[in-house]
């Protein structure tokens, strides 16, 4: 396939969260990172090993430009860490637990925990890239071999917290990526970044993935990997 069409094939719009540097918002339900504010009536922080979870985000999609692939009945997320070692295929909620809330309207408060995170609270604010690209081995269509040869000078692919467009790869396809026959079927939905500014680390300058199940029976499942250097 040649340049322009591959270009057309491939490309995907995707929103960066911005970490600080701006005026934080006194909206309790504003995106923040190391930070989470509400939740659903009755539901708890969340606890690991019987410890408090870290909070590590809270995202309001009401807020976005656009709401990416995945997320168009979502208006909120948040997601939260286990204290010990990052969690490596496990399930919702096994050292580590991410909400999806389908209206800002049921939230509550979800008061403060004490939790010896190192994790910054920074407000967050959305850029959109127009054109994000796939990692080379995200790549499922045949390239002319001089376009392939030049892949990642003609194909740019956007770090750090993202929302849609393509995973910043750094080892290889997800483990649940299509063709691996996980049985929710996963699909990828956005990423979050090892960031010095947020102090947070996946592994050595890793990044985490985070996916929804699209199965029937499996559309709210959502599923959590991440990959370092």
């Amino acid at each position: 396939m040649k340049l322009d069409a591959a270009r057309q094939a491939l490309r995907r719009r995707a929103i960066v969260l911005e970490m600080g540097g701006f005026r934080p918002p006194d909206d309790p339900l504003a995106s923040w990172f190391g930070r989470v504010s509400c939740a659903a009536p009755g539901e708890d922080w969340p606890t690991s090993g019987g410890e408090a979870m870290h909070a590590l985000c809270q995202i309001n999609l009401t807020e976005m430009p656009f709401r990416p692939t995945g997320l168009g009945d979502v208006e909120l997320i948040t997601v939260f860490i286990g204290p010990g070692a990052l969690p490596t295929h496990a399930a919702n909620g096994a050292n580590w637990c991410l909400r999806a809330y389908s209206s800002l309207a049921q939230l509550v408060p979800l008061p403060a925990q004490a939790t010896g995170t190192r994790i910054k609270s920074l407000p967050l604010r959305p850029h959109i890239i127009k054109a994000d690209y796939p990692v080379w081995e995200d790549v499922d269509i045949n390239l002319d071999q001089a376009v392939a040869a030049r892949y990642e000078e003609y194909f740019a692919n956007a770090s750090g917290f993202k929302l849609g467009g393509w995973p910043t790869l750094i080892q290889s396809a997800i483990h649940w990526a299509p063709g691996n026959n996980h049985p929710a079927a996963p699909k990828y939905v956005f990423q979050i970044d090892s960031t010095a500014k947020g102090n947070w680390l996946w592994g050595d300058h890793g990044v985490g993935y985070f996916g929804r199940g699209t199965s029937p029976g499996h559309e709210n499942e959502w599923i959590c990997t991440w990959q370092c250097h």
